[in-house]
């Protein structure tokens, strides 16, 4: 809010199936309303980000763990997704079947702050990810 009870209102597009899982949620977790989880989530996001731009030697390096969910029939989202990992320094990685057609990767990555921000641009630039998610396990 840029002043006190001053709001102003953004729209974002999602499947059905994830408004109808907001929808199931805000009640759930005891949220007055959906824009107050959204809020908290973005909250959320932002602070995980803010960890690797506050440090500031971005050479430093860092062990991520970064976790993807697409479409295993989406050739292109996989074919784009393999390229720009076989460009990282992916140090081990992991692969499940979540339902029939999703498919989870975990990639453990041993890298330069400078290079892990890169990799996360990169990813998600890719328009058939359906999840993108990051952890830094350990900063030296």
């Amino acid at each position: 809010m840029n002043k006190k009870g001053i709001r102003e209102t953004i729209t974002f597009s999602c499947e059905p199936r994830f408004k109808n899982l907001i929808a199931t949620k805000v009640n759930d977790f005891g949220y007055q309303s959906t824009s107050q989880m959204i809020r908290d989530a973005l909250q959320s996001f932002f602070e995980s980000e803010e960890v690797l731009d506050n440090v500031t030697d971005s050479s430093k390096e860092i062990t991520v763990i970064i976790s993807v969910v697409y479409d295993h029939n989406d050739q292109e989202t996989i074919r784009k997704f393999l390229e720009i990992q076989h460009q990282s320094n992916v140090v081990f990685s992991t692969h499940f079947h979540l339902k029939k057609r999703e498919c989870l990767e975990n990639l453990i990555i041993n890298d330069s702050i400078q290079n892990i921000r890169l990799l996360l641009k990169k990813l998600r630039t890719i328009d058939g990810m359906k999840y993108i998610s990051f952890k830094v396990v350990f900063r030296a």
